[in-house]
């Protein structure tokens, strides 16, 4: 009978797991876009560069580009001309990734 007693015991006292209505922490703005600069470097450097200026295959200059996040996005998930999408090599959070460490190519 004390057995029972102390299992039940601990586990009142355990903390509460957390529940699915807290906050998840997001990762830190550094770590996305060092995520972001890896892919880049991986998947977007051979036409782009590592620098976004190479221009190989007809690609733009992202340092000049006037492309906005959304239209980044767009770019990467979708593609276009030669540019081909990465909808299905990528998660919609790794281009996110990619294109927030793109904005810094200035």
């Amino acid at each position: 009978m004390i057995l029972p007693l102390l299992l039940f015991s601990s586990a009142c006292s355990s903390p509460a797991p957390e529940s699915a209505d807290a906050p998840v922490e997001a990762a830190s703005p550094e770590a996305g876009l060092a995520a972001g600069q890896a892919i880049f470097i991986q998947r977007c450097a051979v036409c782009h560069g590592p620098d976004g200026k190479k221009g190989l295959n007809g690609a733009h200059d992202l340092t000049k580009s006037n492309l906005n996040a959304t239209g980044r996005v767009y770019m990467v998930t979708n593609g276009l001309g030669l540019m081909p999408s990465f909808k299905a090599q990528l998660t919609p959070a790794e281009i996110d990734q990619v294109v927030a460490y793109s904005l810094t190519l200035r």
